[in-house]
């Protein structure tokens, strides 16, 4: 029974990845999230899947409560945690310019982007290891893409965090050669969720080349490339539909 941990999963993406792994019979998920009361979507999903789903209670910003969720997911996976599902991210204002950028919240975006995403990572990383098929799917953007970026013209401050989160990834995979693969993703422009939902006028204006897609869509697609991953997989980015990205 391959094992999953999805961080985020109160709502959006985090909770569209736990619904597509559960259409799998033998899987076993564990859902976090940072306050567990406030989302009766995971208390339905639990109910639904008695047995195989299980919620944690995860604040990605504190270190003692990663260390708490280790410790109840060790307890819980005795053979390891197969697969580890990092996914935070919080976005600024999509429309400011250079000139009218506020700086001190692109550092809370470049903080919050690169702090919890390593905690979380290095935290989970024994349990990881442990297990068998030792994959870690680290959720960035295509808009952390420095080679794209001329022709991205939106969400400036989000960029810059998920291009050093991209950085962060690549140099840390370089020189993590136990076994475990980690690898970014792309899950594509979801308009369904708060980062993607401010920009659904603007894309459909200015980018009407790039779909817009359902959690769903993004969900089915992103975990085909989950489960796809192999070594020569490690330190790559990809896009929900299995297309690889340029850093």
């Amino acid at each position: 029974m391959p094992s999953y941990l999805i961080t985020g999963a109160s709502r959006g993406l985090g909770l569209g990845f736990a619904v597509e792994l559960l259409k799998e019979p033998d899987s076993f998920v564990v859902v976090t999230a940072r306050d567990l009361n406030r989302s009766k979507a995971l208390h339905d999903l639990k109910a639904r899947h008695p047995s195989r789903v299980h919620l944690i209670q995860l604040d990605v910003f504190s270190e003692e409560s990663i260390n708490e969720a280790v410790k109840e997911a060790t307890s819980l996976l005795p053979n390891g945690l197969d697969n580890l599902i990092s996914n935070a991210g919080i976005g600024g204002d999509p429309f400011s310019s250079w000139e009218t950028l506020d700086i001190d919240i692109t550092m809370q975006e470049v903080a919050f982007s690169i702090k919890t995403h390593i905690l979380v990572i290095r935290s989970f990383h024994p349990l990881v290891l442990k297990s068998q098929q030792k994959k870690v799917l680290v959720l960035s953007s295509v808009l952390g893409s420095i080679e794209l970026a001329p022709s991205l013209s939106v969400s400036n401050g989000y960029s810059i965090a998920r291009a050093a989160l991209n950085m962060a990834i690549r140099k840390w995979s370089g020189v993590m050669t136990d076994g475990v693969i980690m690898t970014l993703l792309h899950p594509g422009y979801v308009g369904e969720t708060n980062i993607g939902s401010p920009l659904l006028d603007f894309m459909k204006q200015n980018a009407p080349h790039i779909p817009v897609i359902t959690v769903e869509q993004s969900a089915v697609g992103s975990m085909k490339v989950l489960k796809g991953l192999a070594h020569k997989d490690h330190g790559a980015f990809y896009s929900y539909d299995g297309t690889k990205l340029p850093f």
